[in-house]
């Protein structure tokens, strides 16, 4: 089987599993679903699957999903095949790496760029990272990956009711736990060669643009330019954020006084204080964190 498709069948109320149906309708080649049953499961199932030969690998899902299948991608901090490639169908509380990629959310044109779609070759982040026990781990990102007030927001967003949409459930958490943030302090390292000590609201590392199902926080990222683009969000206060909501979503988050944008090729970050993190939108844990980029790692398929 040289095509496999990864699914959390349980997502979005069974709706994933729906969508994956309709799109397995129109997909000419014999495609092997595998359903997730914990968290990090899809790893395990994307590696497994590429060791044994499948060529494209479909992560069907949100965000959490996409990251998953991208880190089964890679085992031993290496890639397994120079031959697989990624394909996506999203379908999830976020759905953001898709805006950049232009992906369709039609079942039917969905199925065409699996089937017909050209390979890009894109970035990938490779974050060192702080567990919540103290321990060091390694997790890729494809997506964005930040600290700050983006951590207990991602942790808020995923324990709560997706109903009313993604957008509304991360804009909710937003404003919820903005009502208790009182910012962190951090020192960032760029490149080693540029210190920043900075009380933040957030710091978002892009190699996508959107994160928080829209959240505009790297508007000038690319996802091949081998370079991550960094917006540091210094610390505003509940009113000043409630204020500046829209910069969040319409591009001009640069113009804001108390926002800048570096582009580099390492970040590190460090915190005396519980400073939480999420990768690409997955609350895993805490500074210190060291993210670089892999530039070109992996192919993605795209219209």
């Amino acid at each position: 089987m040289t095509t496999v498709a990864i699914l959390n069948p349980k997502s979005a109320s069974g709706k994933t599993a729906e969508t994956w149906a309709k799109v397995r309708a129109h997909l000419p080649e014999p495609v092997e679903a595998l359903e997730t049953k914990a968290p990090g499961h899809g790893i395990e199932l994307t590696a497994n699957a590429i060791k044994n030969g499948a060529r494209t690998i479909i992560a069907v899902g949100g965000d959490g999903t996409i990251n998953e299948v991208v880190n089964g991608f890679f085992e031993d901090e290496r890639l397994i095949s120079s031959e697989a490639i990624l394909g996506i169908i999203p379908h999830g509380t976020g759905s953001d790496f898709r805006r950049i990629l232009n992906l369709p959310l039609d079942e039917k044109t969905a199925a065409a760029v699996i089937h017909r779609g050209q390979p890009r070759m894109v970035d990938i982040m490779k974050v060192h990272y702080t567990r919540t026990d103290g321990t060091s781990a390694v997790r890729y990102s494809i997506n964005i990956t930040s600290f700050g007030m983006g951590g207990a927001v991602a942790a808020r967003a995923n324990r709560s009711s997706k109903a009313l949409g993604g957008q509304f459930a991360f804009l909710a958490a937003t404003l919820q736990t903005a009502l208790t943030f009182s910012g962190n302090s951090v020192t960032l390292r760029l490149d080693e060669s540029k210190r920043i000590e900075a009380k933040i609201t957030n710091v978002a590392v892009g190699n996508g643009q959107y994160h928080g199902a829209g959240m505009w926080v790297c508007p000038g990222a690319s996802i091949d330019d081998g370079l991550l683009d960094v917006t540091v969000i210094r610390y505003l206060s509940l009113l000043e954020l409630a204020r500046n909501l829209p910069a969040l979503y319409n591009g001009r988050i640069y113009s804001h006084p108390k926002v800048q944008s570096h582009r580099v090729k390492v970040v590190h970050a460090d915190s005396r204080e519980l400073a939480l993190i999420e990768i690409d939108g997955e609350p895993l844990g805490r500074l210190p964190i060291e993210v670089s980029v892999l530039p070109k790692a992996i192919r993605v398929l795209i219209p």
